[in-house]
């Protein structure tokens, strides 16, 4: 499911104008993973640093906690006693918003590994 973000305006030191039109893109999919840490790609797979992910509530509302990636695109949350489903949002300036609900399997073979499309 996508969802079109109000335009952003992006300037320069010149004034000159562009709009970007960035989406928020929604895996409605349950994502398994062994725990609540990830690497974050660009769409050539090579690591994107500096992304926020953020612990979401269940309506996407609230921010519960928040991290950003390493210079590898690497990201870690503690887990939270009692709680498998986590719902996480991943941004970043130029990239499209991600949001996927993860599911905590301890029979996953690994972690999550995102991959953010270029906003257009």
């Amino acid at each position: 499911m996508r969802n079109a973000l109000p335009p952003i305006a992006i300037c320069s030191l010149l004034s000159l104008c562009a709009v970007a039109q960035l989406e928020v893109v929604e895996i409605e999919e349950p994502q398994l993973a062994k725990s609540i840490t990830g690497v974050v790609n660009d769409p050539s797979g090579a690591a994107l640093p500096g992304v926020t992910v953020e612990e979401r509530s269940a309506d996407w509302k609230s921010v519960l906690r928040s991290t950003e990636t390493d210079a590898r695109g690497r990201f870690h949350f503690s887990k939270t006693k009692n709680k498998t489903v986590y719902y996480i949002e991943f941004s970043r300036s130029g990239f499209n918003w991600l949001r996927i609900k993860m599911q905590l399997d301890k029979k996953a073979k690994r972690s999550l590994v995102v991959k953010m499309t270029i906003g257009t």
